[in-house]
């Protein structure tokens, strides 16, 4: 965790359920081994020599000081500091890093980061990889899978918590998991694209905003929300008002959330929304999660979102809306009250998994009514409604989930979501490989938005040309690798650390001051 990270310490207050439900018995040993040791210690008081303690002493500064020769020279040999921590974040080696050069280690190395100014070579890697993308992308908007001619004037946006793509279009022991997402997947003017990678890091929820909304990459470490929430960012809502004319268009930010979680109250306007409408706007008449800290349910969430936009609390049909509407119910440990279950499972499936799968439901059942009451007052026809995962939900429990009896065959091994677009200009299925960062330029697409500079880090989804892989915040590659030329790859892959320059030194403002 960042240094700076500790000022955002009261999102913890939301999330002690996740923090709690993520402990596992094996973590009490650090504590513990401590607790019996200072016991040890004490009970032993005055039964050592003089002469054997300065031996054990000698023995002890002897072992620490030929360790420390040793980690310094390895580090040395590696080019230094920075260089040997760097080394760690492969996709193989990243949990390694902490272990390695210790919580200290960690806070040194953002230390050092944070102390780093712009320089010519920075602003030369920035253009060099942008010159290359533009040379990449040449031809995408010929894209002709979607006809301009049915261009939606509005755009809602769903950010369903932990939402992870292997629950749709699944029945488990007779009962649809996801069954009004499944009809809507039916439709014939949706787009589904199953294999979204989750590309969110440490801001996870604050990250997935980021590439939907700026088409921009998570920096490499920490939460931009915190560490750049005045850096100039490009945006969807921008990308509109370009359009459209800025009072021609009008962007809301909805949460159950408070202000404060994630920094959104900052973030937000920084992302070009005019509003955000937070957990005081809301009433928690359907509390969901531990009976101690319970939070607004999907279901109410949704419906008092509706709400608002009948009565134009946050719609004006006359303009362009957009708004974007986060979950909750999603949040680990899954905790569901029972009366708002729809569907029970067997002992045959892990316990988190059988929650996992009952708050899907419920999640579902939300975004269900929600659009058939966007459909009744009218609003729905002009609307494209786009539903996705903010990130991957599983974390450290996949692989015992696969392996599990019931899960075996059922929950996938590689952490992607859903993107789901309803009322689209034609609908289609999308099997290649994307990233969530590949969401904000085929949302452009979707709705026309042409006159806009920045087309982001991505490629359209709808764009035939695209390369069908994406790759996650380690380096690893998903997708059709063999289909993709070397150079392509490396450029993908140096996407990440360009776009945490571009963040980090408020490249987008620089560039505006030189014309």
């Amino acid at each position: 965790m960042p240094p700076d990270s500790y000022l955002l310490v009261g999102n913890l207050r939301d999330f002690t359920d996740s923090v709690w439900g993520s402990l596992k018995i094996t973590d009490a040993l650090f504590p513990a081994s401590t607790v019996v040791a200072a016991v040890l210690r004490y009970r032993r008081r005055g039964q050592t020599s003089r002469l054997r303690r300065s031996a054990l002493l000698r023995r002890y500064t002897i072992a620490t000081t030929v360790t420390a020769a040793a980690l310094l020279t390895l580090t040395l040999v590696k080019g230094g500091f920075r260089a040997a921590y760097e080394s760690m974040q492969g996709s193989y080696t990243h949990t390694c890093v902490t272990p390695m050069y210790t919580v200290f280690g960690t806070f040194y190395y953002d230390c050092i980061r944070g102390a780093e100014t712009f320089t010519p070579e920075v602003g030369q890697r920035i253009e060099a990889w942008m010159t290359a993308d533009r040379t990449a992308r040449m031809g995408a908007d010929a894209d002709t899978l979607l006809p301009d001619t049915a261009v939606r004037q509005h755009v809602i946006i769903i950010l369903a918590e932990s939402l992870e793509s292997w629950v749709l279009e699944r029945t488990v022991e007779g009962q649809e998991l996801t069954p009004r997402l499944n009809a809507l997947l039916r439709d014939s003017l949706t787009i589904y694209a199953p294999h979204i990678l989750s590309q969110a890091k440490g801001g996870r929820s604050i990250d997935a905003q980021l590439m939907i909304n700026a088409g921009l990459l998570p920096i490499a470490s920490g939460a931009y929300s915190l560490k750049y929430p005045h850096t100039t960012y490009p945006s969807l809502a921008e990308a509109m008002r370009a359009e459209y004319g800025a009072d021609a268009v009008r962007a809301y930010a909805l949460t159950g959330d408070k202000p404060m979680v994630w920094n959104q109250a900052v973030i937000d306007p920084a992302l070009g929304y005019d509003s955000l409408i937070a957990k005081a706007s809301f009433v928690n008449d359907e509390p969901v999660g531990p009976r101690y800290r319970p939070q607004i349910g999907d279901v109410s969430l949704m419906r008092q979102i509706a709400e608002k936009i009948v009565r134009g609390e946050v719609w004006d049909a006359r303009r362009h809306m957009l708004l974007q509407c986060v979950t909750y119910s999603g949040h680990f440990p899954f905790a569901l009250p029972e009366r708002l279950r729809e569907v029970r499972f067997s002992d045959r499936y892990p316990e988190r998994m059988r929650d996992y799968m009952a708050t899907a439901r419920y999640t579902d059942r939300a975004i269900g009514l929600f659009v058939d009451r966007l459909r009744a007052a009218g609003v729905y026809d002009n609307t494209l409604v786009v539903i996705t995962g903010d990130h991957e939900g599983l974390g450290e429990m996949r692989r015992a989930w696969c392996e599990s009896t019931g899960g075996r065959g059922l929950v996938a091994d590689r952490p992607m979501v859903p993107f789901i677009v309803l009322n689209a200009p034609r609908g289609m299925r999308v099997e290649a490989v994307g990233g969530q960062v590949d969401i904000y330029p085929t949302l452009l697409r979707l709705l026309g938005l042409r006159r806009y500079a920045w087309r982001g880090m991505g490629r359209s989804l709808t764009d035939p040309t695209r390369p069908p892989v994406a790759v996650d915040p380690y380096g690893a590659v998903y997708g059709r690798t063999d289909s993709v030329a070397a150079p392509t790859l490396q450029r993908l892959k140096e996407a990440w650390p360009v776009s945490d320059a571009i963040i980090r030194y408020d490249y987008f403002k620089r560039k505006a001051k030189k014309g």
